[in-house]
């Protein structure tokens, strides 16, 4: 009763302290600066105690900003300049206020335990490290430090995830919001697709990233599949259909090519890992019968113009000419490079973005990070789909074993399409996979037994809609 009481009187102080805090600020900044930032601040200052008197409701934001926040500023993939975008802000409130409430209730941790922290240290501490190393050596400026920072911030997401939702409920209904954000870039995309041009994420100013679109929208198309192979509901079923479909058209439109070569793998997965083997194969016949004539022209030139030979361009494998198109021959001179240069600094590399732009996760993590940073990186790689695949095998209910059959085939395809891209240190892909990362510890720690499931935690209006649309018990 004691600590029931505390805990309530110092969630009322909190938010005393914080209305008082909001009219001080109101009232001083109103006089001296723009009403636009004084309205930023208020809204800071209201999301943060939202966030520390009830996380999970901060979370529900943070899951649509992460494709749906617009960025400010500008920034080089070479560190220089510096933008921000609306996920930065609200993560560096819930960050803080999930530090300050973990200090007051020391139940709470900072980092909870979980089958992949080894690797997440290791790889965490080797970056920081190498580029310090980096940056006395001179390689790396200031502002691309601020670059460094905004490589960690899913590992963030991935935690809060981890200490914040407790319920399977909990989950299902983070679940159906990533869906949700999913179908509204997917809706938002295909609204491009009569304008010409590759389709890109929202709110990416002028200049978009396609192949960035087209690995979230890969990602998301696994778990989507994945759910629809092992949900019951026919309702879930129809609405999981309609956004396969969306997403597929979509990533067509992206012209990715990165994206393009990870579908194959990511569906060899499922037919590994489920049991409707059949009917993935005479799903898979049917496609390929009909790629023909349902793919656009403009798709078709795009993956057949890869192996064209472009003037001016040249390299060279085993010296033997290739037969590749700029965009291709520029990444395989640039590994080239790597492969050349890693000499000089093997052990640690040059540091992130102590080296120029490689548009390769595998051979840029190489040449950043040496030699020690690379085994490190594919230790951690290996530790998540390791756990991926073993909470697969330990779930016993279907919305688990979907869940983290599609995050695995979503992870496969990552893999391939990091060939082609840098897909594990991109913002807009990384914050919702490790957000999904997080969403499956929780539950294999309730497979597992290890987490108490009380069932008053999921009693808010939301929790229960998701739990109604994705159970079929109660559909």
């Amino acid at each position: 009763m004691a600590n029931g009481v505390r805990q309530i009187d110092i969630s009322l102080i909190i938010m005393m302290i914080g209305i008082i805090l909001i009219g001080c600020i109101v009232g001083f900044a109103i006089t001296k600066v723009m009403p636009i930032f004084v309205l930023g601040a208020t809204l800071g200052v209201m999301i943060f105690i939202v966030s520390f008197i009830w996380p999970p409701i901060a979370l529900y934001f943070l899951v649509f900003s992460m494709l749906l926040s617009p960025e400010f500023g500008e920034r080089s993939t070479q560190g220089r300049g510096f933008s921000i975008r609306l996920d930065d802000i609200l993560l560096v409130l819930l960050s803080f206020s999930w530090f300050i409430r973990s200090a007051i209730k020391k139940e709470y941790g900072i980092f909870p335990k979980t089958p992949i922290n080894r690797g997440i240290t290791a790889y965490i501490l080797l970056c920081f490290f190498s580029t310090i190393m980096g940056g006395i050596y001179g390689k790396i400026n200031v502002s691309g430090l601020f670059f460094v920072l905004k490589y960690f911030e899913y590992f963030i997401v991935f935690y809060m995830a981890v200490n914040f939702i407790k319920t399977k409920e909990q989950v299902k209904t983070f679940v159906i919001l990533l869906l949700i954000t999913c179908a509204i870039t997917c809706v938002m995309g295909a609204i491009q697709i009569p304008l010409g041009g590759r389709v890109t994420a929202p709110f990416e100013g002028q200049e978009g990233e396609p192949g960035t679109f087209g690995g979230y929208l890969v990602m998301m198309l696994s778990v989507s599949i994945g759910l629809f192979l092992t949900s019951e509901s026919r309702r879930a079923k129809m609405l999981l259909v309609g956004l396969i479909g969306i997403s597929l058209i979509v990533i067509m439109a992206t012209e990715s090519r990165a994206a393009w070569m990870g579908l194959p793998f990511m569906y060899l997965s499922f037919i590994i890992l489920n049991k409707k083997k059949l009917f993935l194969i005479g799903t898979l016949v049917v496609l390929i019968a009909a790629t023909p004539f349902i793919v656009p022209q403009n798709v078709k030139d795009r993956y057949s113009g890869t192996f064209k030979k472009e003037k001016g361009y040249q390299a060279k494998v085993g010296g033997k000419d290739i037969a590749l198109d700029s965009s291709a021959t520029l990444r395989v001179l640039s590994w080239q490079g790597v492969l050349k240069d890693l000499k000089y600094h093997p052990i640690l590399g040059y540091g992130i973005t102590g080296y120029w732009f490689i548009d390769a996760q595998f051979f840029r993590t190489l040449i950043e990070l040496g030699i020690v940073g690379f085994c490190i990186f594919l230790y951690l790689l290996y530790q998540i789909a390791r756990f991926l695949l073993e909470t697969h095998r330990i779930a016993s209910d279907n919305f688990v074993k979907g869940l983290s059959m599609g995050v695995f085939a979503g992870f496969i395809s990552l893999l391939l399409h990091s060939i082609g891209s840098n897909t594990f240190i991109i913002v807009r892909i990384m914050e919702p996979f490790w957000f999904l990362m997080g969403l499956v510890v929780v539950l294999y720690y309730i497979e597992k037994g290890k987490q108490e499931i009380p069932e008053s935690e999921s009693s808010n209006v939301l929790e229960k809609a998701a739990y109604k649309l994705l159970d079929p018990r109660k559909a």
